[in-house]
């Protein structure tokens, strides 16, 4: 099947390696997603797969995992080339991928999740074994030191508790080559601390590992070699870029891109939005703040700390059970998020694809879908006006013009979020909320929201910003909450913010029993 393409022949002092693709060719419809891509997975090795959205990593990924089969190319498996036909028949040869897309049931039990499609049985095939699923859950969740019970349904989960499933179910199996596509996206820092600490010891028993991530500084702590892809070549091989972030973004923009976090500061000290003793029944237990003009408040805490639920709770989704909301100073009644979307508040939630988004739409519906009185023509949607409206903000977000076509399933994760802020900024939104919002986007497209709470900061507007990404929060944040147990514990300038003062957070936050009876201090 090979089509010519020159092989980099196999290290001689690595051996022939555990899998190998040669000139791996990939097109769709109006795309070459893959072309001529070669690359080497050797055992007891961590391999970062690295590119911008869009540069053909999930096609090769789908191409090893058996999802789709290549057009031109082979793939070796130590020496010898083999056809992989379907999924199950990658797995028969020990692949194990964690997709970016979620492939949990969500109204069966963690345990069930982790073992779905082979399950143990007893009496000869006819029964379950359910106890040896829940001792087999109980086991790998242990190991990843993940604090889930193994009966909860995965509907009941957070978006972060969900992907650690996810986790555990590839890793569930005895894998020789683990996949694993943007595996951090949705953890803080202690979840990844584990996931990292696992891998190496994965390493050391001779598992390949293919790491895809965008947070380029943990691929550098953790990788061995990196293989870099642009509009679906390879740009670097494996040991011709160094394991620096900056070298490694010249590759994969063609450029340096010089400040990663290009913060502009526009806070002043006029109160837009308090928040006073706010309680709900999900892990809210007495959150007071305050957010200023034009200030990014950030949220610091670790997974299960309540930040989300905070969110939720001024946003209407999560109803409050005591305190109150004040925006300039009148207190708000929030029955629902139909009442803070009339307010002037705005969330764009950690997960775009069930909680913001209609994948199924173009971008118009997408974005006037909470000001729908905007674009109407007496009882009618004008259609002709929403699309003008659209292609204003495509034009003043700089979105992809595609998305004015396309669903917005078929854009990139960072342009699916121009599109949400878009549909705020429609909805003339005062206050927006942006939990985990350059989650699974590239470098470029992570810069491209950067400058957006840039303008929309400028322009008055006041942003609460949740990131498990402390680098970005603390660069980004004009000042930093934090978080334990549902309550803000401190309020403090970014300025004066270091790593480890999260990390300590995070600590207390797992060894500090929730007290609902303590009163709320905030500090300024």
């Amino acid at each position: 099947m090979n089509d010519g393409t020159p092989v980099m022949p196999a290290s001689p002092t690595r051996g022939t390696p555990l899998w190998a693709l040669q000139g791996l060719c990939k097109s769709f419809p109006g795309v070459k997603a893959n072309d001529r891509v070669s690359l080497e997975l050797h055992a007891g090795e961590i391999h970062g797969l690295l590119g911008e959205n869009g540069c053909g990593k999930s096609t090769l990924i789908k191409l090893l995992s058996g999802v789709i089969q290549p057009d031109a190319g082979a793939i070796l498996h130590r020496g010898l080339p083999v056809r992989l036909a379907d999924p199950t028949q990658a797995r028969a040869y020990g692949v194990a991928t964690v997709f970016q897309e979620f492939s949990l049931v969500p109204q069966l039990s963690v345990a069930e999740n982790i073992f779905l499609g082979r399950h143990p049985s007893k009496w000869g095939g006819l029964r379950v074994d359910w106890p040896a699923i829940a001792r087999g859950a109980r086991d790998i969740l242990a190991q990843l030191d993940i604090p889930i019970d193994p009966a909860a349904r995965v509907a009941d989960l957070s978006v972060a508790e969900q992907q650690l499933v996810e986790i555990a179910k590839a890793l569930s199996q005895d894998a020789q080559l683990l996949i694993l596509d943007e595996p951090t996206t949705a953890l803080g820092l202690d979840e990844i601390a584990v996931l990292h600490r696992l891998l190496r010891r994965m390493k050391t028993r001779g598992v390949a590992i293919l790491y895809i991530s965008h947070r380029l500084d943990e691929v550098c702590e953790l990788v061995d070699a990196v293989t870099i892809l642009k509009d679906g070549e390879v740009a670097s091989r494996s040991g011709e870029t160094r394991l620096d972030v900056h070298a490694i973004v010249s590759r994969m923009v063609g450029g340096n891109l010089g400040e990663h976090y290009p913060k502009e500061r526009h806070a002043t000290t006029e109160v837009v939005l308090q928040a006073r003793g706010l309680r709900t029944a999900s892990r809210v237990r007495g959150a007071s703040f305050d957010l200023r003009r034009g200030e990014v408040l950030g949220l610091g805490g670790v997974i299960g700390a309540g930040r989300t639920e905070i969110a939720r709770a001024l946003f209407g989704a999560d109803l409050l059970e005591a305190g109150e909301v004040r925006l300039d100073g009148r207190v708000l009644r929030l029955h629902g998020p139909a009442d803070a979307i009339r307010a002037g508040i705005a969330l764009v939630p950690e997960n775009r694809k069930f909680d913001g988004l209609f994948f199924n739409f173009f971008a118009g519906p997408n974005v006037t879908m909470a000001n729908l009185g905007g674009v109407m023509h007496g009882p009618r949607l004008d259609h002709a006006q929403e699309a003008r409206v659209t292609a204003g903000y495509i034009r003043e977000l700089e979105i992809t013009p595609l998305a004015q076509h396309k669903p917005v399933n078929q854009i990139s994760g960072g342009n699916q979020q121009k599109v949400l802020i878009a549909r705020w900024l429609f909805a003339r939104s005062r206050v927006l909320i942006l939990d985990e919002p350059t989650q699974g986007i590239d470098v470029g497209a992570k810069l491209a929201v950067y400058r957006l709470i840039n303008r929309l900061t400028a322009a008055g507007k006041s942003i609460v910003l949740i990131s498990s990404d402390h680098n970005e929060l603390i660069a980004m944040s004009d000042r930093i909450a934090i978080v334990q147990h549902g309550r803000v514990t401190a309020v403090c300038d970014a300025a004066d913010v270091r790593h480890a003062d999260l990390v300590s957070a995070s600590q207390a936050q797992r060894e500090a029993p929730a007290d609902p009876l303590i009163p709320e201090g905030v500090t300024t």
